[in-house]
């Protein structure tokens, strides 16, 4: 391990979505003969621009390491409708499209670590434990930032049966954005750049509300099924997600696999905290904890 500046390569891909119409944007960040690999799944309206921080704290800290960024369809650099999907589905296959291009570009050796926030972790968690899915690829560990086990604030005062009606009349009809920036974080500066980014919308489809809704119904009570190592980062003054199920659902995982933490006063965007880089140091102990492991 190194926490010097050590020279990094960085490259662009673009693959197909699972649509046929679309493409999806792939970053990976790239330096010797990865060691380990992190796997990063961002968050609903957002996009994988936002945790710069996190990957160079990933690049500093390991010499021998590929981090791994996409944007979901509809979101940041990918294409489709914003902030709009078809189907929840259709984040399931597209992850595991960016997981297979990306398993080919890896060494048998090489320790894949997925750093999940929000609707990523909604997204992962589906696809690992839904029988109807599946992961075929191998995982070492498992991060969870504030996962979305169950949403909030993001429907306002809308009702699940409301919502089903109005995806009904115009499944594209916008719901007003609700969260600002101080919202998500106690940082300024990283509240600013999430209300003045152009990447990031300013509303949400009833489309994808509603799908977001209906996947979190089906995952709530598949924690018992996860068998590998994982580590729950949870925020409790989250206003976006609910606190309380997350730490439900990671409870209900086995104690010899899965570890909680529990941050009462932080905000939904942990990786973006005032204190980010102390939890940052919490993920990369954890994350030499399972290495040392698999020696």
């Amino acid at each position: 391990m190194s926490r010097g500046i050590v020279p990094f390569t960085t490259t662009d891909y673009s693959v197909p979505s699972c649509d046929g119409e679309t493409s999806l944007f792939i970053r990976q960040y790239h330096r010797g003969s990865p060691r380990v690999h992190f796997f990063l799944v961002h968050g609903a309206l957002e996009y994988s621009g936002r945790y710069t921080d996190l990957i160079n704290f990933w690049l500093r800290h390991y010499r021998d390491v590929v981090v791994t960024v996409f944007d979901h369809i509809g979101h940041g650099r990918s294409g489709g409708a914003r902030a709009y999907v078809e189907s929840f589905r259709a984040y399931l296959d597209d992850f595991l499209i960016v997981g297979d291009f990306v398993q080919r570009k890896l060494e048998e050796k090489t320790e894949t670590f997925i750093c999940a926030h929000s609707l990523g972790g909604l997204v992962t968690l589906t696809r690992l434990l839904d029988s109807a899915y599946g992961w075929p690829h191998p995982v070492r560990g498992l991060i969870f930032s504030s996962p979305c086990i169950r949403p909030r604030k993001f429907l306002g005062p809308v009702s699940e049966p409301v919502l089903r009606r109005l995806v009904g009349l115009s499944p594209r009809l916008h719901l007003p954005m609700l969260i600002r920036g101080k919202e998500l974080t106690r940082d300024p500066e990283r509240a600013n750049d999430f209300d003045t980014d152009t990447l990031i919308p300013t509303f949400m489809s009833v489309k994808m509300a509603a799908e977001v809704v209906e996947a979190s119904h089906r995952i709530s009570g598949l924690s018992y099924y996860l068998k590998t190592r994982s580590l729950f980062l949870i925020a409790g003054a989250d206003k976006v997600v609910d606190p309380e199920s997350a730490r439900l659902f990671a409870h209900g995982i086995d104690k010899q696999l899965t570890q909680m933490i529990y941050y009462p006063e932080h905000f939904h965007e942990l990786w973006n905290e005032i204190d980010r880089h102390e939890i940052f140091e919490t993920m990369r102990r954890w994350v030499d904890t399972q290495l040392k492991e698999s020696k």
